[in-house]
């Protein structure tokens, strides 16, 4: 019998939405998340909302302070270039694994396509598209590596850099060296080179772990 796709619980479309506040910098570190906020807000039960934090609590999105409440999780920069450090490794790997499948012809044209907005989003200047487009292009390798693991450890792996502490915005410089960077990977990816594609990805995570420790100490 073919599987079919579980339908999105209601904790789900709320958790889903928390994120995205979260991941678009709309909710800041150390936001303090009211309960019965947030059930006005969705009209659901408190237990529905206690529900939800435990998700998110789990997931590094969240965490609970003493006599505080739920607050959005600060991470310290230690635990970020520990992160980083895990990152190198998976993501890595992913591009390895994406590079060592024979593509599809329509997956070669979206990782293409997400390349040249890329590149024309670097044209203009555009650092907030950058932002959505980076996060996307990671989440594609990812797809194409189909090691389902992998990109559960690196979606949480990925919590403290979706905005949620750093600059809201590359800055131009930075922009520009990380599309250098997503070119070589796409150009391995494409060509099936494994060693080349890893080799790359293991480079762009290693500078993004550079510039969290050049960031100034209040930004932690």
């Amino acid at each position: 019998m073919a599987m079919t796709e579980e339908t999105p619980t209601q904790s789900d479309r709320i958790a889903s939405e928390l994120r995205r506040r979260m991941q678009s910098g709309t909710y800041a570190p150390g936001l303090r998340l009211v309960e019965m906020d947030i059930a006005d807000e969705f009209d659901v039960g408190r237990g529905r909302v206690r529900e939800v934090f435990r998700t998110l609590v789990g997931e590094g999105y969240l965490e609970f302070v003493a006599n505080r409440g739920v607050l959005v999780r600060r991470y310290s920069r230690s635990e970020m270039l520990e992160v980083g450090n895990v990152r190198e490794v998976l993501e890595g790997l992913v591009a390895r694994l994406a590079a060592e499948r024979a593509l599809t012809e329509d997956q070669q044209q979206d990782l293409t396509a997400i390349q040249e907005r890329m590149d024309k989003t670097e044209a203009d200047g555009d650092t907030d598209a950058f932002a959505g487009l980076n996060r996307a292009y990671h989440q594609m390798i990812c797809d194409f590596a189909e090691n389902r693991h992998a990109t559960e450890f690196l979606g949480r792996l990925r919590v403290p850099l979706f905005r949620l502490q750093l600059p809201i915005s590359f800055s131009i410089d930075s922009l520009e060296q990380s599309n250098r960077d997503h070119r070589v990977i796409t150009t391995a990816i494409l060509m099936g080179h494994r060693d080349a594609a890893e080799a790359a990805m293991r480079a762009h995570v290693r500078a993004g772990n550079a510039h969290i420790r050049s960031l100034p100490e209040d930004a932690f």
